[in-house]
């Protein structure tokens, strides 16, 4: 792989914005040095960066595809709606048709406003928890790395310079899988807790399995089922019992894990939810959704307080709206879900087979759900080790496989596999060399991969 175009846009791209980039997830401290730092396009499973190196994509984009890139029935809807305009003085037909769509596709929602990324429905459904219950404290999930880019949440990272401690205080943590955390969360703040936000699953089963004995008679194919011993059965009931906003981040484990959302996998109903990333295939739409006691807050239709939820101009732009409609109904037509499901069990099989041939199953690792693994580069102990990461990817890289997360879509398919796993075995064989060796800080050029979340640079 050759990367001077690349490397050269990069440096003049540090003068004209910020960290080069607009997602710090994308930056380049998060990948290895010798790697491609500006991409030129994609296509179904596959992308190739403005020196032409071609990559099958694993990660595609920040997980905001589902279908694939550049599908052609999502684009094809966009394009026809981009006729009739893309935005009107008063709401538009498109607003009233996506709306009924979505509050008849997921029973747990009663009423829908739309967005154009994560934060704004987050933020939106702190702010109508808040005017809901009429408290100040907000309970976020300690293992779940991001909500929104907003102070409420940035306040309780590292990187919080900028951020009011007035904003700081009021933003708390509990534990997933540790009920105890929350209960203790709740004796701590009596009445003061207005919500609790987490991502409903990721990578840890909410029943503690899978040697738990309630798992082991209930949960099937590594599916959590609810019951009492289900975490987040019992963070509904704690809720319930204290007047607490429960919200489900369903902004990434939505959609993939089931079409309706982790929510109605479990039968587990919160109070309000966010969807957004893949619910559009690409295109820029993220949805909250919720009870109608809660959202109506932001209404006309009643004699409270009024909360001024989500007003964009953006929001009503017609493109994410039938872009996300289109995705979803083509995601229906093709059992997507199913077909997520099935590439994942595969890939995760195929990689914990060739890392155990190689003798680095201690060290090069795929964890989580068949539909949202996720591979972690570690110490024998299981802890991340950076500077094994960054000398992993960089040589599956090197040999056409960008996996820096995995992002399973119905483009990704078994003809994937060969050249996927071939990737891996020359990473997984330059990692055994380097443990041998004793030279995993000089395995690689540049630096290793840093957390985003650091004070300083």
């Amino acid at each position: 792989m050759k990367y001077k175009k690349s490397f050269e846009i990069s440096e003049k791209f540090h003068d004209l914005v910020p960290g080069a980039g607009h997602t710090y997830s994308k930056g380049e401290d998060q990948f290895p040095r010798v790697s491609p730092h500006i991409m030129s396009h994609g296509d179904g499973a596959y992308c190739w960066d403005v020196d032409g190196n071609k990559y099958v994509d694993w990660g595609m984009g920040n997980r905001v595809f589902i279908l694939g890139h550049n599908n052609e029935v999502v684009n094809n809807a966009v394009i026809e709606t981009m006729k009739r305009s893309t935005n009107f003085t008063r709401p538009g037909i498109l607003e009233y048709e996506a709306a009924k769509f979505f509050t008849e596709l997921m029973p747990t929602v009663d009423m829908v406003k739309f967005g154009k990324n994560g934060s704004d429905v987050t933020a939106a459904a702190i702010k109508l928890a808040r005017a809901h219950t009429g408290k100040t404290h907000i309970g976020i999930c300690r293992q779940h790395p991001f909500f929104s880019t907003q102070d409420w949440f940035i306040g309780s990272t590292p990187m919080n310079s900028g951020v009011l401690e007035s904003e700081i205080q009021y933003t708390v943590k509990f534990d997933y899988n540790d009920i105890s955390s929350v209960e203790k969360l709740l004796e701590e703040y009596p009445d003061q807790m207005a919500c609790l936000i987490l991502e409903p699953l990721k990578n840890d089963h909410p029943c503690d399995g899978p040697d738990n004995e309630f798992c082991k008679a209930n949960c099937k194919n590594g599916v959590c089922a609810p019951g009492k011993e289900n975490f987040l059965t019992q963070l509904r009931e704690l809720c319930t019992k204290h007047g607490v906003v429960l919200i489900f981040d369903e902004i990434i484990c939505g959609i993939r894990f089931d079409l309706r959302g982790v929510q109605h996998m479990l039968d587990i109903q919160p109070d309000l939810t966010t969807f957004g990333k893949c619910i559009s295939n690409g295109f820029s739409f993220s949805l909250l959704g919720g009870k109608k006691e809660i959202m109506e807050l932001g209404g006309v239709k009643h004699k409270k307080k009024r909360v001024f939820l989500l007003s964009q101009t953006h929001s009503s732009e017609t493109i994410g709206l039938a872009a996300a409609m289109a995705t979803i109904k083509e995601c229906q037509r093709l059992n997507v879900t199913e077909h997520i499901w099935r590439i994942g069990k595969l890939l995760k099989e195929g990689f914990n087979k060739l890392a155990k041939e190689i003798g680095v199953e201690d060290y090069c690792r795929i964890i989580g759900y068949d539909c949202n693994p996720q591979i972690l580069c570690t110490t024998e102990n299981g802890e991340f080790w950076p500077a094994l990461h960054t000398s992993f990817h960089e040589e599956v890289i090197d040999h056409g496989v960008l996996i820096p997360w995995i992002t399973i879509t119905y483009s990704h398919t078994e003809k994937e596999f060969p050249l996927t796993f071939e990737a891996l075995r020359h990473g997984m064989n330059k990692i055994k060399r380097v443990l041998e060796e004793g030279n995993v800080d000089d395995s690689f050029e540049g630096e290793a991969a840093k957390p985003v979340w650091r004070v300083y640079n």
